[in-house]
Parts: structure tokens; C-alpha cells; sequence
């Protein structure tokens, strides 16, 4: 197995090469560091920079660069589909925490210059939680150059490159010389069309000669080179050692030795004093001074759309009591098989009274149309609804109804038919539709955003988890790629649709869209507040499913239908909706008349210690101050904690359920205090969030 190494090079500029068999990071002492990637030029700056297996790099101008190498090899123990995914640097919170693991090992390395250390094991965890991308194919880097031709050639390599390919092949598909494609590749990316080619297919034969017990000659054909010795050749000029030598060489030795190429580091002696003397204080410790925040931002309440699979499951059981959801604001149950609602049999009085109940606790009811039969007979349940509950069509109050259009099941012309025949009825019911089926049936994504600009439908519900729905995407538009994430897959179809955002729907969230989840483990409050702020800056709709039904589900109940710690965060962001809000990474803040609202939380997992402490100051306020306080951690609220899901599959008496969902509430409290004498101080631990409400006393 091959060492890690560590590097810091006073200045360094490369040429444009491909990363191969290795993970590097680099980041700069003195904030100097410009480096492309993939095609793209960027300033660092402070940030750590993340150049994965196969991508292109070239380092333009660094200063003070501290560079660590991981071979892949000490990255897959920690993960088995290592070649299916990539760490994405947009999405690392922990840069602080990495760079104090970085130069720590590095002060360690100073004494000893070669040995294996547990920090790097932590580096590795933290990449693969914070900032691990998962593809549905082997990971090959997209090129964003400044050159739209050339991102057309490199994408076609990319879709084949186990074939053979040569340039005269790309001059005949693009209608160019290859005297000139030589000078896009030279220009833009500074390197030769050749290496760019041969470089990849390397990089990606790795996969295959590490994870299966294929011949190497198989290997050097499924990656399209005509001859077995051309791939020897190419294979050890990139990595200096044959297949067959680096294949011998995987498994000599099992653990995770670094070492560190730097003889003198003295000359950096006041960087570590800053980065480390300093580290937790300044990672630890946030202080909030209330008299000088500015407020920015906007929240703004977004769609909650609650999945039900059969809502007969829910009228004939006690979760029909539980389902009080006004804390989510606009929020829908979305009932997605109504074979059984639709049934003469069934007694209309008990479904008019629950859809009612369901009213009177602000929640709207969606119901997914797959037929034309279905959309007859929920058309004759609302007609009834309305004779035996006349106020809301005397009120004009319908509009917690919505009808969803299941475009897989239903023809886009009998969606305009049934389209048309709502709006006549005169009731205010809101429509949707899902667009999957829209693409299937017209596939083109023009004429598709082309259509729902016509429909005009009050929601567009987008499936960006389903693979098949991003396999046409990526079939016709090479705006998307095999690499991004579930959310940048909806965020462009959103930007390229023209689609209001609001009206946008994702499909259902799962835990899978998260790049921090750990599958062991519950999903941390980290994750969540991530996904709720992204929420209430962008006034996004989501749906969710009602109750867990598998680990990877992102539910508002587990299995036994107690609320999981989402449900009480919404509750927590209430005050702010509305209202002007500061939005820093652990807290945010809100102001009105009488109360300021702040929400306190832990995003940074990945710190020395357990806990983060926040110091409230506010000089201009003397009077007592009236504190009311709500706490989510592991103790209160963490219900995966309290009923871990290994009881799912087992019989518990009703009675201990019950104590069990009574002590699962935050926990709340009053405090009293008076500024500027004594700042208030908080110690926020992992998987905690607090909801703290400051207001004047009366007197």
C-alpha cells in the first residue's frame, strides 16, 4: 500500500496533469492559492481545495501550500463504492477542523517522519461524510471550460470512452480539423488530446483492477486500447509500475502510514501557533452581540407535502388523532392510491368527516389521479363533501384541496381534458402534476418546460431521487451530468425549466440525498438544519414520507408514529417566517416589536470538543429580560435514541408507547435575566438545537 505524504511548498505552479490513484488536498497559509479544475480556474483562497481521483488539475500560482496526498487505497476500507462517488469541496463545513488535523500531523511528522497516524482516518471519515457525492455510474470529472466546443468533445469522450477513440473520430462527429482540436485541448486545458484521452482511461481502469479478478488483458480491452502492451505502457508511465506490479502491491501492507516530505518546517512555526494554540477557541466559541446584527435574509414558509400511501390505513387507525400538522404551515397529505377511496362501499360519512378534520387543523388534502375512472369518482366524493359541509363552497374555502395528475399513468391529452373539466366546476381546487411522465411521453425537456408553462399548474412534483428520471435527463440535455448530486440535479431543472421555485416540488426526500448521512446512525440535527434553512431562504416545496417505512426514509413519524426531531424543528423556525432573519452556519436570529428569536444549533460536527459555546451580549437593553427556552438533543426529542428502530419488528405494550411518546417533547424552560451585567452563555452540544425567545418583562 502506498504511503500518504504531506507537503508544504513555499511557492508551486504545475503543469496541467491528471490525478491518478490519489486524493488531494491543498490549501494555502497565506490564503494564495489559484488552481483549475477540470477546465475551471479558481481562487481558493482560505479554503481547502479537493482534487479527486481522475480529475484534471493545473495549480497556477500557490504560496505557503500545504498539500496532502491520500492514495486511494487507504480511502476504500471506508468506502467500498469509492470509484462510484466523489468529494464535492462546495459541500466541506469542517475546513477549520482539517486543516487542525493537517498540521497537527504535520507537527507530529516533524519528530518521526514516517508513521501511521489516527488523524488521517479522521480525515478521511470527514470527507466521506461531509462532502462524499454517490453516482449512479463510475466517477468521471466534467469539464466546465471556457470553451463550449470543447465541453461538447469532452462529453462525448466521457459517454465513450471504452471505446477506441481517436481525434479524426471527433473531427467527423463535430465537423472540425484535428489540427484544431489539438489547439482547444492545448489552450484551454493545457494538455494534449492524447494524454487527455489515454490519462482517463487509465485512471478509470483502476476500478477493475482493484475491485474484480478480470486479466489485466481483459481489463487494457474493456478500456479500448487496441493492445494489450500499449495499456502496460501508458499504465506505467502514469504510475510508474505495471498492472501486474500494482495489483501484487494492494495488499502488503493493512495499515495507514503518512509521511512528510518537508525536512524544515521551523519557517512556519507562526501558522501552526495560529491554527493550533487558537484552534478551539475560535472553532468553539461563537459570540452573538444582538446590538449590531444586520438581517438580510427573508424567511419564508415553505410547502410540506406528507406522503400516505392509503388513506384508508389512516381513517381506520389511531394515527387519524395524530395528524396535526399545523405547526408545518402550508402543509398537505398527499394520498397517493385512492382505488379504495373511490369505492361505493366504503362509508362516505367517516371520509367527508375525516377530510374535514383534516381542514379545521389548516392541512390540505392532495389526491394522485392515475385514470381517468378515479378522477370520476373522487370528483363525486368532493360533490358530496361539499352537500354535507356547504361552508367551505359558501366561503369559497377550497383551496386546501389539490388534485395531482399522474402523468405515467394518465396521457397529457386527457390530462388537458380533466385539466379543463376541473377548472369548470367553479371550486377553487389547486392542480398538479408530476413531471416524469411529461418527459416520457414527449421526450424533449423543451417541449416538456413548454408544456407545464401551459398548464400553468399551481405545483410540478420533480422525482430527482429516481434514477430513471435521471437518465433521461442526462439523455437529453448535456446540461446535466452522471455526478451531481440529487439536489443539483433539481436545482437545474428548476433554473433551465423557468419554472416559478415555489412551485416546484421535490418528489420525496430520503436520506440519500444527504452527502453527511452516515446509514449507522439516525440523521443528525446537522443535516437537518441544513435542509430546513435551505427551505426557508428559497420558500422551497418538499415532500416527505408520513412514517418510516425503510432506514433510508426522511419521515415526520417513525414506526410506531411518534414525531421524529424534523417535526419539532419546524415547530422552532414558526417565529421566524416572515420576518427578517440572520442566517449564520450555527444560528439564526430574528427580530420583531417586543421578542428577538434565535435558533442555536451545531452544524460543525467535526470538532475537538463536544460542545459549542454561544455568548449572547446586548448593551443597549438594562431591563429584565424574560427567557423561554427549547431544547432538541439525544435526551429530549431524539426519538430514534429513545426507541432505537430494532424495536420496529417488535411487540410493545401500548402503555409504555405512550410514556415513551410523552417524554419525546423538547424540553422547555423559563429563565430570567437582566443585560448588559452578565452575557448570556449556552453550551450547544452534537445533535442539539435550541429555540430561544428573549422578551421584556412587564414590569
Amino acid at each position: 500500500m502506498e504511503h500518504a505524504t504531506l507537503c508544504i511548498h513555499d511557492f508551486l505552479t504545475t503543469d496541467t496533469q491528471r490525478c491518478i490513484n490519489q486524493v488531494i488536498l491543498l490549501f494555502s497559509l497565506n490564503s494564495k492559492l489559484n488552481i483549475n479544475i477540470n477546465g475551471k480556474q479558481t481562487s481558493v483562497e482560505n479554503n481547502i481545495a479537493i482534487i479527486n481521483h481522475s480529475d484534471l488539475f493545473c495549480i497556477t500560482h500557490a504560496e505557503q501550500l500545504v498539500e496532502l496526498k491520500i492514495p486511494i487505497q487507504q480511502i476504500i476500507p471506508l468506502n467500498q463504492l469509492f470509484f462510484n462517488s466523489y468529494y464535492d469541496a462546495k459541500a466541506l463545513h469542517a475546513q477549520e477542523y482539517l486543516k487542525y488535523l493537517i498540521l497537527n500531523m504535520i507537527e507530529k511528522l516533524n519528530t518521526m517522519n514516517s508513521m501511521e497516524l489516527p488523524q488521517l482516518t479522521e480525515l478521511i471519515s470527514t470527507l466521506e461524510q461531509e462532502t462524499k457525492k454517490s453516482t449512479d455510474y463510475v466517477y468521471i470529472p466534467t469539464i466546465h471550460s471556457e470553451n463550449e466546443l470543447l465541453n461538447k468533445i469532452s462529453d462525448y469522450i466521457q459517454k465513450h470512452i471504452t471505446q477506441h477513440i481517436m481525434s479524426k473520430e471527433i473531427s467527423s462527429i463535430f465537423y472540425i480539423s484535428s489540427s484544431y482540436i489539438s489547439i482547444l485541448f492545448k489552450k484551454y486545458l493545457g494538455i494534449s488530446f492524447k494524454h487527455y484521452v489515454v490519462s482517463l482511461k487509465i485512471a478509470l481502469s483502476l476500478n477493475e483492477l482493484i475491485n474484480s479478478n478480470k486479466t489485466i488483458y481483459l481489463i487494457s480491452e474493456n478500456m479500448g486500447f487496441n493492445h494489450y502492451a500499449n495499456y502496460t505502457h501508458q499504465f506505467k508511465y502514469h504510475l510508474k509500475l505495471t498492472p501486474l506490479a500494482y495489483r501484487k502491491k494492494l495488499n502488503i501492507l493493512h495499515n495507514n502510514p503518512i509521511t512528510l516530505l518537508t525536512t524544515d518546517i521551523s519557517g512556519y512555526s507562526h501558522y501552526f501557533k495560529a491554527y493550533l494554540d487558537d484552534h478551539n477557541q475560535a472553532l468553539d466559541n461563537e459570540i452573538i452581540n444582538l446590538d449590531h446584527l444586520k438581517y438580510n435574509d427573508l424567511a419564508k414558509q415553505p410547502t410540506i407535502f406528507i406522503h400516505i400511501d392509503n388513506l384508508m390505513d389512516i381513517i381506520q387507525t389511531n394515527l387519524n388523532q395524530k395528524l396535526n400538522f399545523s405547526d408545518l404551515t402550508n402543509c398537505y397529505l398527499l394520498i397517493n392510491n385512492v382505488s379504495n377511496l373511490a369505492s361505493a362501499s366504503l362509508n362516505l360519512n367517516g371520509i367527508v368527516n375525516f377530510i374535514d378534520a383534516i381542514f379545521s387543523n389548516c392541512i390540505g388534502v392532495v389526491i394522485r389521479i392515475k385514470s381517468i375512472e378515479e378522477y370520476k369518482k373522487i370528483e363525486q366524493v368532493i360533490s358530496q363533501f361539499l352537500i354535507f359541509k356547504p361552508k367551505y363552497h359558501a366561503n369559497g374555502n377550497m383551496y386546501n384541496f389539490m388534485i395531482l395528475f399522474d402523468s405515467e399513468y394518465l396521457k397529457l391529452n386527457d390530462i388537458n381534458r380533466l385539466y379543463i373539466k376541473v377548472r369548470s366546476l367553479n371550486i377553487n381546487i389547486k392542480l398538479a402534476i408530476n413531471v416524469e411522465g411529461v418527459l416520457t411521453q414527449t421526450q424533449s425537456l423543451k417541449h416538456t418546460f413548454t408544456l407545464l408553462h401551459r398548464f400553468n399548474f399551481d405545483f410540478n412534483f420533480i422525482d430527482v431521487e429516481r434514477s430513471e428520471l435521471r437518465t433521461m435527463l442526462l439523455k437529453h440535455s448535456h446540461q446535466f451530468d452522471n455526478v451531481s448530486s440529487y439536489s443539483d440535479y433539481y436545482n437545474k431543472f428548476v433554473t433551465l425549466s423557468k419554472l416559478q421555485p415555489n412551485k416546484c416540488v421535490y418528489s420525496k426526500l430520503t436520506k440519500n440525498h444527504f452527502t453527511q448521512y452516515n446509514q449507522k446512525a439516525p440523521l443528525g440535527i446537522s443535516e437537518i438544519m441544513q435542509h430546513t434553512i435551505q427551505l426557508i431562504k428559497n420558500g422551497s416545496a418538499v415532500a416527505y414520507e408520513l412514517m418510516n417505512k425503510c432506514m433510508c426514509d426522511v419521515a415526520l413519524m417513525n414506526h410506531h408514529g411518534i414525531y421524529e426531531p424534523i417535526v419539532y424543528i419546524m415547530q422552532f423556525l414558526k417565529p421566524f417566517y416572515g420576518k427578517a432573519i440572520l442566517i449564520q452556519p450555527n444560528y439564526l436570529v430574528a427580530k420583531d416589536k417586543q421578542c428577538t428569536h434565535l435558533l442555536l444549533f451545531n452544524a460543525n460536527t467535526h470538532t475537538t470538543l463536544n460542545k459549542r459555546k454561544f455568548i449572547l451580549k446586548q448593551q443597549t437593553i438594562i431591563s429584565k429580560l424574560i427567557l423561554f427556552i427549547r431544547t432538541l438533543n439525544r435526551e429530549h426529542s431524539f426519538i430514534d435514541y429513545a426507541l432505537p428502530p430494532i424495536f420496529n419488528d417488535i411487540f410493545i405494550e401500548q402503555s409504555l408507547l405512550k410514556n415513551i411518546e410523552r417524554s419525546n417533547m423538547p424540553k422547555s424552560e423559563l429563565r430570567h435575566t437582566t443585560y448588559p451585567h452578565t452575557p448570556i452563555e449556552f453550551d450547544i452540544g452534537r445533535d442539539e438545537v435550541k429555540y430561544i425567545r428573549l422578551s421584556p418583562t412587564n414590569k
